[in-house]
This record gives C-alpha cells, structure tokens and sequence, in this order.
C-alpha cells in the first residue's frame, strides 16, 4: 500500500459530535481538537510525511460570537503545549491562513510556533486556520498587482509561491470526516490533482482505521 505525501483533512462533525451527545458546540471542537495528535500520529507512522488539517475557514467568522470567541481563546490558550510536543517529536509547524482578523495575541502564538519548530522535519503539521481557497488565490492576485508583476511573468510557479501555503509540496488525498461531499472551499489550487475519500465519522472519532481506509481508497484509485 503507497501512502500519499500529503493528507488534507476537512476535520468535519464536531458540532454534530457534540449534539449528538447532548453537549455543546465547544465541547465538540474541544474533542476534535484534542484528536488531532492521535491522527497525527497514525498518519506518520503510515508514511504520510504532511497532514494539513482544516480548523477554522475565513467564513467561519459568521457564526455565533461565543463560538468565535471559544475558538480564538482555544487558539491563544492551547496551541504552544500542543506545538511543544510536535517539536519534542521533530514535527515541524507550519501554519496557512491570512492573517486578517486574528487578534495579536494569537498572531504573537502562531508566529511562536513556525519559529520554534522551523528546523524540524522532514514531517510536517500544517493549520489552516483563517483560511480560503478563494480568499488565498485573491491574496495572491492582490499581491501580484502589489508587485507590479507583467502579465507574461504570471505561471503556476509564480502562483505557488504567493499561497499561504508556499513551500508545503501539493495535496495527494483530500480526508473528509462527517459523511458531506464537498470540498468547503480548502486548498483549490493545492488539491487540483488530488484524490478525494469521505469518511462518515464525525472528526472526534477518527480512528486509524478509518484513516487506513483512506489511504488504500487512494492507492487503488492513483494505481489504476
């Protein structure tokens, strides 16, 4: 069974998760998040070497005020314990997503992380968090014209070093959690060549095994 590179998971279900349990929506998101690890993990000893994973989208900042400000606090809050044992195992941080919005004090912790874990590797986390496919090809239009860049001088590579996720090679498999077959707008351009598995379990209850389905779902399919 050949791994992909790069997995992508749209981590969707949490909220359901949580309903479905009597619960709250932040208790969902407080599972889902503190799943990511043992996913983390499975992917790695599989073979994957990068794991993006979809937490929070630029339209996300629609929803419910304390939901926003439970995710925010989360982020301040949480994540460097989370990168310190990403950087105890030699996992890399990478973090994709504009800037705009986020609060400085969590600018100050994502900024944290990528410096703390810059020299890690060759495996690699990436958060998207704040992110949009079609807010990041805006960005890199925007910065093109920004730029003065000529018409001519536009190609793919020239395009690819403006995403947010500049430097992380393409997306091999795109994991969708929660049963929904869409892709919700994550990694347009990353993901053109990429091959899609939708799981039907909530993101909090991932198991390995789903994951290993997913990747022999994506060795049959780029095998033919």
């Amino acid at each position: 069974m050949v791994a992909p590179n790069h997995i992508a998971f749209i981590m969707d279900g949490n909220g359901r998760w949580a309903r479905k349990r009597g619960m709250p929506r932040s208790a969902g998101h407080k599972a889902g998040f503190e799943h990511i690890p043992e996913v983390l993990e499975a992917c790695h000893d599989l073979g994957v070497q990068v794991v993006s994973a979809y937490a929070w989208s630029t339209e996300n900042w629609g929803r419910a005020k304390v939901e926003v400000d439970y995710i925010v606090r989360s982020l301040e809050r949480h994540l460097l314990r989370f990168v310190k044992e990403l950087h105890r195992r030699g996992v890399r941080f990478f973090h994709s997503g504009s800037r705009d919005n986020l609060t400085e004090r969590s600018l100050k912790v994502l900024d944290e992380a990528v410096k703390m874990t810059a020299n890690n590797g060759p495996e690699i986390f990436n958060l998207a968090f704040n992110y949009g496919g079609r807010a990041e090809l805006a960005h890199v239009a925007s910065e093109m014209v920004s730029e003065g860049v000529r018409p001519e001088a536009i190609s793919e590579a020239a395009v690819d070093e403006r995403l947010w996720t500049a430097g992380l090679p393409d997306v091999d498999l795109v994991f969708r959690t929660g049963g929904d077959r869409r892709v919700s707008n994550f990694m347009l351009w990353q993901s053109a060549y990429a091959c899609i598995y939708v799981a039907e379990a909530y993101w909090p209850d991932v198991s390995r095994e789903d994951i290993e389905a997913g990747i022999r779902y994506y060795d049959q399919v780029m095998g033919k």
